[in-house]
């Protein structure tokens, strides 16, 4: 499951990532936010918190949907977990992790910093509304 969190604003999505994360939640929940986000602000940036993720099942994903991931501008992403998902998520780019984007790894305890470090001059990032028509 992938929970949307409250304190997302603007052009900052955060997310809680619970469980067993499968292509459907990937694919329905998380690429939509980020595509919409996009379309309001151009640049985004994340938070993402792993710590009560159990595994991802992404089987189905297929190199047409990996490489569709790559169009995203994510400026900057926080990843909140352990060291044992950092070390792992380096290997797993298409599912947290994207290209040309400031990655930093934040421990649980350490929340509120990572959503600083991720809000820092956010108020800069200029905004591209799209054509009404």
């Amino acid at each position: 499951m992938i929970e949307r969190l409250p304190e997302s604003h603007g052009p900052i999505l955060g997310f809680r990532f619970i469980g067993e994360i499968t292509d459907e939640d990937y694919m329905e929940d998380f690429l939509p936010a980020l595509r919409r986000t996009i379309k309001n602000f151009g640049l985004i940036r994340l938070f993402i918190d792993i710590s009560d993720l159990q595994s991802e099942d992404m089987g189905a994903m297929d190199d047409d949907v990996r490489e569709d991931s790559r169009l995203l501008y994510v400026e900057r992403e926080a990843i909140i977990g352990d060291r044992d998902w950092e070390r792992r998520l380096t290997y797993v780019d298409h599912f947290f992790i994207f290209p040309n984007t400031d990655v930093r790894f934040f421990p649980f305890c350490r929340q509120d910093e990572a959503w600083n470090w991720v809000s820092e001059g956010v108020e800069q990032l200029p905004v591209m509304r799209a054509a009404s028509h």
